[in-house]
């Protein structure tokens, strides 16, 4: 074995375990990226969704958020990373089905928008991520509305603060729905 081949060989072991290091001990999403991994931080960064998905699927919640959050610090910029997190906390964890606690809840939900402004600040299509906060706060007023004290009525109007958000991030999409919900929130 040569000097050049030997050199190499442990360089790759560096590397996997680096990669390896990080896969176990995931940190917070910064949207510093991270050198060492550079063009293949995408890829990794969906190993972890798979990870996610299958501790959700095994009933480990907190350990799929440690995960979500490793995927975001591997590739903050992808909106679908925001957009599966913001709607596993929004949907999934704040649905009455699964938590009958309305406090809760609220708690879910209050995180699942925390993601989405987090989101909103690194991802490549912020609009998207206040959309789907507005879309998921209208249904919210129709299928929950003890979230807010205010009821369904408040929900709604801090839905069409978000659609208007999403519209002055640039989505045409929610410009194009800003007048619907702004009317339904004034019902």
């Amino acid at each position: 074995m040569t000097r050049a081949s030997t050199a190499l060989g442990w360089a790759g072991v560096l590397v996997l375990a680096l990669v390896a290091g990080h896969l176990r001990a995931p940190r917070p999403a910064t949207g510093t990226p991270l050198l060492l991994l550079g063009p293949i931080a995408p890829l990794v960064a969906q190993v972890q969704w798979l990870r996610f998905q299958a501790s959700l699927e095994r009933g480990e919640g907190e350990r799929a958020l440690e995960l979500a959050e490793s995927a975001l610090a591997l590739d903050p910029r992808a909106n679908a990373g925001w957009e599966r997190l913001a709607a596993h906390l929004l949907f999934d964890r704040a649905s009455p089905e699964r938590e009958p606690d309305p406090a809760r809840r609220r708690s879910f939900v209050a995180a699942g928008l925390a993601v989405v402004t987090r989101g909103a600040e690194l991802a490549e299509r912020p609009g998207e991520l206040a959309l789907l906060a507005g879309l998921a706060l209208l249904s919210k007023a129709e299928v929950d509305p003890e979230l807010r004290p205010g009821g369904a009525r408040e929900l709604r109007e801090e839905a069409a603060t978000w659609v208007e958000r999403a519209a002055a991030l640039g989505s045409t999409q929610a410009a194009e729905l800003r007048p619907h919900v702004r009317a339904r929130a004034a019902e």
